[in-house]
């Protein structure tokens, strides 16, 4: 079968740097449709004109179209789906995703372009699906687990389908984004998810009951290999591992930890936590393979809103956490919920002075919202205070709990006081020399102090910890990158240029290194040395903003003088 898999975030989030990339599952059932034999491809939409969704949608003219629903791109994947039934009314449309899975009924009511929907983990599902469709067409779908279609004036649901045991069988995600519409591999690829489920029960999350009760991870082997097959390939040194609790096994991650440590790896990374799955030991081993920021949620500082959010923790047990978090020397951001019901002036004052004991460096603010599947939205329709057909009936992106100037004057003060903390509460430069005491030498040290001294003017003193960095470890391209860009900054070009061909030595496709050294070229008026590297940088990554920007300067016509006005006299 000719199968398109695409997605397309909301307007609003089409500008967002997480919510505009395409999700990672879609990445892997395109690996297990290719691997099936079928003519698979993956699209982007998002940004796109509707105009340019209707020519893409036309040149692939897909047998079956698989969109991935998410609650605030609902509506967008509907109208994309009526869409594509308008091009071709054979077009099998099947939505998937936490959305579609806890909406079936919306999105298979009668007249509706949806023809099927898979419920939670698709890998299995889309593979016999395909395979169902392409010998038996509609009249082999009851024997399909884990789908829901309608049949005359019946909603058809299969018996659930097991959770894959071994989530390594999967295909590697990294492989399958090379050629896909719209997508940025180097954007795409730096967010890895490396389990599924979350070991939490929190009344907002519809996570739990997406993947099934029991936690799966992948192993601490194939995380380590995809990384590094992405470093190869595409020249990343920087991930983000956006498991919902990435520490929750602490065995496989220690294993991790060993792995990038003992095989040189030498990657900068953050990842996502729970305070209950994090302690000092952790956190240091997480350090020295180079975590340099764990992101915490919080939610809020008032005991009786965490109760209300099902959270089944305590502020004081994120305090203990956030101080371990800065003795280890780690980067502390922190989620916070605001517009929670029964939230009012004293808690919020709650949250603010839990703020203030945590001191993170950042921190992300968002008003409580309903999806389906979760506790929270079934306990609203129970009490009539919304109605099942919220997510149809509604047409903003999100579908929020409240919507009162209280919320919207309570998220200002929560970003205002991690703001204020952050600042109040920045390492300073004896914060680093305690922790290099305390737990020995490691790049991320270096890295943040060297951004420390560099913020505050003290350029000799960075490049002192970027030159300790590459002591200790030589093949890591963080410390010879920080330095090619500190030496460059400072006039001493040559010795920059060395430095940047040390990081494509160890990282050959790295593309900020083949822009930087465009830049020194161009600088020293070297043109076609600098188109050439400009070039490079821009054959890995087209959207390069320093080669971009470096090959606009070079292509500038010298302005022609004007000719002098009437009664006026020009200089010679």
């Amino acid at each position: 079968m000719r199968i398109l898999l695409a997605y397309r975030a909301h307007p609003a989030g089409s500008r967002d740097p997480f919510a505009s990339l395409l999700p990672v599952g879609l990445l892997s059932l395109r690996g297990v449709l290719t691997e099936q034999g079928h003519d698979t491809h993956l699209a982007n939409l998002s940004g796109f004109s509707w105009d340019k969704v209707t020519s893409c949608l036309r040149r692939e003219n897909p047998e079956l179209l698989g969109l991935s629903q998410f609650t605030h791109n609902r509506h967008e994947m509907v109208r994309l789906a009526v869409l594509a039934k308008s091009i071709n009314p054979s077009c099998i449309v099947v939505f998937g995703g936490p959305h579609a899975s806890h909406a079936v009924a919306d999105l298979l009511m009668p007249g509706s372009p949806v023809d099927l929907v898979v419920i939670g983990e698709g890998e299995a599902t889309i593979r016999e699906l395909a395979a169902v469709l392409a010998n038996k067409g509609r009249d082999g779908l009851r024997q399909v687990q884990g789908i829901a279609f309608r049949d005359g004036d019946e909603i058809v649901t299969t018996p659930p389908r097991p959770p894959i045991p071994n989530l390594d069988s999967l295909p590697r995600m990294a492989e399958q984004c090379s050629d896909a519409i719209g997508v940025d591999p180097l954007r795409q690829l730096g967010f890895i998810v490396t389990s599924r489920g979350c070991p939490a029960a929190c009344s907002f999350c519809n996570s739990p009951r997406f993947w099934g009760n029991r936690l799966r991870f992948r192993s601490p082997r194939a995380i380590v290999d995809e990384i590094r097959f992405i470093r190869d390939r595409f020249g990343l040194i920087y991930f983000s591992l956006r498991d919902d609790t990435f520490t929750a096994d602490r065995g496989r991650v220690l294993e991790f930890c060993r792995l990038l440590v003992e095989e040189g790896v030498h990657i900068l990374w953050n990842c996502q936590s729970r305070a209950n799955f994090l302690d000092e030991e952790l956190l240091v081993r997480l350090k020295l393979a180079g975590c340099e920021c764990v992101q915490v949620g919080v939610e809020s500082g008032a005991p009786s809103l965490l109760r209300t959010l099902g959270k089944g923790l305590i502020p004081e047990q994120m305090v203990q956490v956030g101080d371990a978090i800065r003795r280890v020397g780690l980067q502390l951001s922190i989620y916070l919920i605001t517009g929670i019901p029964g939230e009012g002036e004293a808690e919020l004052r709650e949250t603010c002075r839990l703020i203030e004991r945590l001191r993170p460096h950042d921190g992300h603010v968002s008003p409580l919202a309903y999806y389906p599947g979760t506790l929270l939205f079934e306990q609203a329709v129970a009490r009539d205070e919304v109605p099942e057909t919220l997510f149809a009936d509604s047409r903003g992106e999100a579908c929020l709990v409240r919507n009162d100037p209280f919320v919207l004057r309570a998220k200002t003060t929560l970003l205002d006081a991690i703001t204020a903390a952050g600042e109040r509460h920045a390492y300073r430069p004896r914060d680093f020399q305690a922790h290099k005491k305390r737990y020995g030498l490691s790049s991320v040290t270096n890295v943040l102090a060297g951004a420390c001294f560099e913020g505050i003017g003290e350029a000799g003193r960075a490049e002192a910890e970027y030159r300790e960095l590459i002591r200790h470890q030589a093949d890591n391209p963080w410390g010879w990158l920080l330095l090619g860009e500190l030496l460059g900054s400072t006039g001493r070009f040559a010795e920059a240029e060395q430095a940047f061909d040390r990081v494509l030595g160890l990282v050959p496709r790295h593309a900020p290194a083949h822009a930087a050294r465009g830049e020194l070229a161009k600088l020293a008026g070297r043109k076609e040395l600098a188109r050439d590297w400009f070039a490079r940088a821009l054959a890995i990554d087209s959207r390069e903003p320093t080669a971009l920007k470096g090959l606009k300067q070079l292509d500038k016509k010298k302005a022609k003088p004007r000719a002098a006005s009437p009664g006026t006299t020009t200089k010679s």
